[in-house]
């Protein structure tokens, strides 16, 4: 073999291994900006969820109308709490409580949504302890985003 064909081999090896190169450089850059894409266009989704439940959960507005006991002694309370705000919310507990004595019944509900502008009224029974052996009880309703409105009723 001469140095005229040692030198093609060396010249098209250069342009081979270039080429190789090049393409490596291209698919890896292609990959890496199609998964920041991916990363990015996920983290803004997530980004805006947690705005949206934010902005949701601070336009959230309930009041108690009433909470009363429907008797004497009281073994019933009634609680009614009435939507304030601009969009509609869903109150997922009711805490009846008495915090000297550690006395504490939790009232789940199921169908709590409250629609703007209107009320719902919650009966809650006595469960093992009659309400009326406590002179003062704190009453809050949670609801599933997270706030939290309290009172506290005379029995």
């Amino acid at each position: 073999m001469n140095l005229k064909q040692a030198r093609k081999r060396r010249a098209l090896a250069t342009v081979i291994t270039s080429a190789i190169m090049m393409t490596a450089v291209t698919v890896m850059g292609g990959a890496g900006v199609v998964w920041s894409q991916t990363s990015l266009n996920s983290q803004q989704v997530e980004m805006t969820n947690t705005a949206n439940d934010y902005l949701n959960k601070i336009n959230e507005s309930m009041m108690f109308e009433y909470v009363y006991c429907n008797s004497d002694p009281c073994d019933t309370i009634i609680v009614v709490i009435t939507n304030i705000g601009d969009m509609g919310l869903d109150v997922s507990k009711i805490t009846i409580s008495d915090t000297p004595s550690g006395f504490q019944q939790v009232h789940s509900l199921s169908k709590g949504q409250i629609m703007p502008d209107d009320s719902i009224s919650v009966v809650i029974d006595e469960d093992v302890i009659p309400f009326s052996l406590y002179d003062v009880l704190d009453v809050s309703a949670t609801t599933v985003r997270g706030n939290i409105i309290q009172t506290q009723m005379h029995t």
